[in-house]
Protein backbone atom coordinates (compact mmCIF):
# COMPACT_ATOMS: atom_id res chain seq x y z
CA UNK A 1 0.00 0.00 0.00
CA UNK A 2 1.37 3.15 -0.62
CA UNK A 3 1.80 6.34 1.87
CA UNK A 4 1.59 8.77 -1.05
CA UNK A 5 -2.00 10.13 -1.19
CA UNK A 6 -4.10 13.04 -3.12
CA UNK A 7 -7.05 14.47 -3.24
CA UNK A 8 -8.70 15.36 -6.27
CA UNK A 9 -10.30 18.60 -6.57
CA UNK A 10 -13.05 19.99 -8.62
CA UNK A 11 -10.88 21.54 -12.67
CA UNK A 12 -10.61 25.20 -12.59
CA UNK A 13 -8.72 27.09 -14.96
CA UNK A 14 -6.74 29.12 -12.63
CA UNK A 15 -5.70 25.78 -11.23
CA UNK A 16 -5.25 23.51 -14.52
CA UNK A 17 -3.17 26.40 -15.80
CA UNK A 18 0.37 25.50 -15.53
CA UNK A 19 -0.65 21.91 -17.15
CA UNK A 20 -2.71 23.06 -20.00
CA UNK A 21 -6.21 24.39 -20.74
CA UNK A 22 -9.70 23.91 -19.61
CA UNK A 23 -12.00 23.65 -22.66
CA UNK A 24 -15.72 25.13 -21.99
CA UNK A 25 -17.50 28.07 -22.26
CA UNK A 26 -16.50 30.90 -19.75
CA UNK A 27 -17.94 33.69 -18.40
CA UNK A 28 -14.29 35.26 -17.71
CA UNK A 29 -13.58 33.99 -21.66
CA UNK A 30 -11.66 37.13 -23.11
CA UNK A 31 -13.02 36.73 -26.82
CA UNK A 32 -16.26 35.82 -27.61
CA UNK A 33 -18.27 36.64 -30.61
CA UNK A 34 -22.12 36.65 -31.77
CA UNK A 35 -22.32 33.78 -34.38
CA UNK A 36 -25.19 31.57 -36.36
CA UNK A 37 -27.31 34.69 -37.07
CA UNK A 38 -27.65 35.83 -33.39
CA UNK A 39 -28.41 32.28 -32.01
CA UNK A 40 -24.91 31.34 -30.91
CA UNK A 41 -21.73 33.07 -28.49
CA UNK A 42 -18.73 31.74 -29.94
CA UNK A 43 -15.86 31.62 -27.45
CA UNK A 44 -12.49 32.01 -29.32
CA UNK A 45 -9.38 30.28 -28.13
CA UNK A 46 -10.07 28.37 -25.76
CA UNK A 47 -7.21 26.23 -26.22
CA UNK A 48 -3.62 26.18 -27.39
CA UNK A 49 -3.43 23.61 -29.87
CA UNK A 50 0.52 22.87 -30.72
CA UNK A 51 2.72 20.68 -33.15
CA UNK A 52 6.15 21.06 -32.47
CA UNK A 53 7.12 17.71 -34.33
CA UNK A 54 10.10 18.19 -36.11
CA UNK A 55 10.65 18.46 -39.59
CA UNK A 56 6.71 19.65 -39.77
CA UNK A 57 6.21 15.18 -39.11
CA UNK A 58 3.10 15.60 -36.78
CA UNK A 59 -0.41 15.46 -38.44
CA UNK A 60 -3.37 16.51 -37.04
CA UNK A 61 -5.15 12.82 -35.50
CA UNK A 62 -9.11 13.49 -34.49
CA UNK A 63 -9.81 10.85 -33.01
CA UNK A 64 -12.27 9.25 -29.90
CA UNK A 65 -11.31 7.20 -27.34
CA UNK A 66 -13.75 5.21 -25.76
CA UNK A 67 -13.10 4.65 -21.89
CA UNK A 68 -14.53 2.27 -19.42
CA UNK A 69 -15.32 3.57 -15.82
CA UNK A 70 -12.22 2.50 -13.55
CA UNK A 71 -13.42 -0.06 -11.14
CA UNK A 72 -11.21 0.58 -8.65
CA UNK A 73 -11.77 3.87 -6.22
CA UNK A 74 -9.50 5.64 -4.69
CA UNK A 75 -7.99 5.04 -7.48
CA UNK A 76 -3.97 4.23 -7.80
CA UNK A 77 -1.87 6.13 -10.38
CA UNK A 78 1.60 4.46 -10.90
CA UNK A 79 1.90 5.31 -14.69
CA UNK A 80 2.28 8.66 -16.48
CA UNK A 81 3.04 9.45 -20.06
CA UNK A 82 3.70 12.69 -22.18
CA UNK A 83 3.49 13.95 -25.86
CA UNK A 84 6.63 15.67 -26.55
CA UNK A 85 5.67 17.55 -29.37
CA UNK A 86 1.92 17.86 -28.97
CA UNK A 87 -0.88 19.13 -27.37
CA UNK A 88 -3.72 17.10 -26.81
CA UNK A 89 -7.38 18.06 -25.78
CA UNK A 90 -9.97 15.67 -24.98
CA UNK A 91 -13.23 16.74 -25.21
CA UNK A 92 -16.27 14.21 -23.19
CA UNK A 93 -19.38 13.26 -25.63
CA UNK A 94 -21.50 11.74 -23.70
CA UNK A 95 -22.21 14.61 -21.31
CA UNK A 96 -25.86 13.12 -19.55
CA UNK A 97 -24.25 9.53 -19.02
CA UNK A 98 -21.80 10.53 -16.18
CA UNK A 99 -20.94 13.42 -13.77
CA UNK A 100 -17.52 14.02 -14.86
CA UNK A 101 -13.88 12.21 -15.23
CA UNK A 102 -10.67 12.17 -13.94
CA UNK A 103 -7.11 13.23 -15.18
CA UNK A 104 -3.94 13.44 -13.13
CA UNK A 105 -0.89 16.07 -14.24
CA UNK A 106 2.41 16.30 -13.15
CA UNK A 107 5.10 18.97 -14.70
CA UNK A 108 8.37 17.86 -16.33
CA UNK A 109 11.22 17.34 -14.08
CA UNK A 110 15.01 18.55 -14.91
CA UNK A 111 15.44 14.52 -15.35
CA UNK A 112 13.51 14.68 -17.79
CA UNK A 113 10.73 12.85 -15.95
CA UNK A 114 7.82 13.95 -13.84
CA UNK A 115 8.09 16.07 -11.29
CA UNK A 116 6.33 13.82 -8.55
CA UNK A 117 5.78 17.22 -6.51
CA UNK A 118 3.58 18.69 -8.81
CA UNK A 119 1.15 16.16 -9.21
CA UNK A 120 -2.47 17.09 -9.63
CA UNK A 121 -5.58 15.49 -9.60
CA UNK A 122 -8.85 16.93 -10.61
CA UNK A 123 -12.26 16.32 -10.92
CA UNK A 124 -13.76 17.69 -14.56
CA UNK A 125 -17.23 17.54 -15.21
CA UNK A 126 -19.61 16.35 -18.31
CA UNK A 127 -18.83 20.05 -19.66
CA UNK A 128 -15.35 20.41 -19.17
CA UNK A 129 -12.66 19.58 -21.48
CA UNK A 130 -9.09 19.62 -20.91
CA UNK A 131 -6.07 19.97 -22.91
CA UNK A 132 -2.80 18.97 -22.33
CA UNK A 133 0.26 20.94 -23.02
CA UNK A 134 3.13 19.60 -24.90
CA UNK A 135 5.34 17.72 -22.97
CA UNK A 136 3.07 17.57 -20.13
CA UNK A 137 2.62 13.67 -17.64
CA UNK A 138 -0.58 12.99 -17.50
CA UNK A 139 -2.37 10.20 -16.74
CA UNK A 140 -4.31 8.35 -19.55
CA UNK A 141 -8.09 9.10 -19.72
CA UNK A 142 -9.97 7.74 -16.46
CA UNK A 143 -13.99 7.51 -16.84
CA UNK A 144 -16.08 7.94 -14.30
CA UNK A 145 -19.47 5.89 -13.12
CA UNK A 146 -20.11 5.23 -16.52
CA UNK A 147 -18.68 4.51 -20.07
CA UNK A 148 -17.09 7.89 -21.91
CA UNK A 149 -16.43 8.78 -25.08
CA UNK A 150 -13.97 11.82 -25.78
CA UNK A 151 -12.81 13.35 -29.17
CA UNK A 152 -9.17 14.02 -28.94
CA UNK A 153 -7.35 16.01 -31.24
CA UNK A 154 -3.18 15.36 -31.26
CA UNK A 155 -0.68 15.71 -33.75
CA UNK A 156 1.07 12.33 -34.34
CA UNK A 157 3.69 11.28 -36.30
CA UNK A 158 4.01 7.66 -36.66
CA UNK A 159 7.22 7.41 -34.27
CA UNK A 160 6.39 5.64 -31.56
CA UNK A 161 9.09 7.99 -29.11
CA UNK A 162 7.91 10.99 -30.25
CA UNK A 163 4.00 10.48 -30.05
CA UNK A 164 3.74 8.88 -26.95
CA UNK A 165 6.28 8.49 -23.76
CA UNK A 166 5.52 6.56 -20.89
CA UNK A 167 7.16 6.11 -17.53
CA UNK A 168 6.48 4.00 -14.45
CA UNK A 169 5.78 6.23 -11.12
CA UNK A 170 5.98 5.74 -7.65
CA UNK A 171 2.02 4.84 -6.65
CA UNK A 172 0.20 7.40 -5.38
CA UNK A 173 -3.43 6.84 -4.35
CA UNK A 174 -5.70 9.11 -5.39
CA UNK A 175 -9.02 10.12 -3.64
CA UNK A 176 -11.81 10.78 -5.44
CA UNK A 177 -14.80 12.81 -3.40
CA UNK A 178 -18.03 12.30 -4.27
CA UNK A 179 -17.30 8.99 -6.34
CA UNK A 180 -17.50 5.38 -5.90
CA UNK A 181 -16.29 2.63 -8.32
Amino acid sequence: MSNKTLTALPLTAAAYAPYGDVIQARTDAKDITGANQGTAEKYHWTASIVNNHPNNGGKSNMCVFHCRPTKELPFKCKILERHPYSSQAFIPMNAGNTRGYLVIVALNGEDDKPDMSTLKAFICSNVQGVNYAAGIWHHPMIALEAETDFACLVHESGINQDDCQVVDVEEWIVDVPGYTA
